[in-house]
């Protein structure tokens, strides 16, 4: 029986569609609370809500396929994801496709971040894709407190021709930016290795000189990191793949499934190290070092 690979955000995030309202889409991920410093007899911050409503208008205004919607971090981090409907197939059917990330994680609301993904459908493994898009856009939606009555500065609620074209030109320069990965990617599905522990002692533990090591020895030197991405070469979902078999690709996406799968404390904190913290940062290093082979 073929096992069954969740999606790091299964459980956490709720899948959505564009026919919902803003506020559908808050309480059915229940979202739909609302946290103030302000004195109680003023009315409370609507951050929750018009954060939310900015994601449904950017991806529409992106021509995005908006998908889930979820909390981090006791909903500290509100995130949402879209299909950027820019999809590529790499030797023996492996197909990726490509995401927008969408989060706020600044208390005020008043700063959304931008991150283009792919996604491995075998697997559910995420990669982080540079592009020259911006990394951040302003909240439009998100209203501030005014001293006297009606308290809360009015906004507009819908974008305007201004911010539609804003947002089409981000999201085309993140379809620009996975286009341009193809080449990258079908140059590691290209590349053939022997074996990953050189290389997987340069992702997780730089400073280790394997050249020394004998072929017996790694295991005492190796950490859980390491361990786990030599073990997910040849074992993990998808690996089995032609694209993978004994390639540089293959390492890439060993060390992505564990970052996605198995690191972290739980899947909350997996995610977040993924997306935002030390462990993006390993997913480049994993990437640049691929592309130097």
């Amino acid at each position: 029986m073929e096992e069954t690979i969740l999606k790091p955000w299964h459980g956490i995030g709720v899948e959505v569609d564009a026919n919902l309202s803003s506020r559908e889409m808050l309480y059915k991920a229940k979202l739909d609370w609302e946290v103030s410093k302000i004195p109680s007899q003023r009315p409370k911050s609507y951050g929750n809500q018009e954060t939310i409503r900015f994601f449904k208008g950017f991806f529409e205004a992106g021509e995005a396929d908006i998908e889930t919607i979820g909390g981090l971090d006791a909903s500290r981090i509100l995130w949402g994801l879209a299909r950027l409907n820019e999809d590529f197939t790499l030797k023996g059917e492996d197909e990726v496709q490509g995401y927008v990330l969408l989060a706020s994680r600044d208390e005020g609301r008043e700063k959304v971040e931008i991150q283009f993904l792919t996604v491995r459908k075998s697997c559910h493994n995420m990669l982080k894709i540079a592009s020259n898009a911006k990394p951040f856009v302003k909240n439009i939606f998100r209203r501030t407190f005014k001293p006297t009555f009606p308290f809360l500065n009015q906004k507009s609620q819908k974008f305007d021709e201004e911010m539609v074209q804003k947002a089409s030109a981000i999201m085309n320069q993140g379809r620009e930016a996975i286009s341009v990965f193809v080449d990258d990617a079908q140059n590691l599905v290209n590349k053939k290795v022997e074996e990953p522990i050189a290389y997987m002692f340069d992702v997780f533990q730089p400073d280790t000189d394997v050249s020394t090591i004998g072929e017996n020895e790694w295991p005492e030197l190796a950490d859980n990191k390491t361990r786990l991405a030599i073990e997910a070469f040849s074992k993990a979902p998808g690996q089995e793949l032609e694209s993978s078999r004994n390639t540089a690709w293959g390492l890439l996406n060993a060390v992505t499934y564990i970052i996605d799968h198995q690191l972290g404390s739980n899947q909350d904190s997996r995610l977040r190290q993924a997306w935002f913290g030390p462990n993006a940062k390993l997913k480049k290093r994993a990437l640049d070092l691929a592309l130097e082979l």
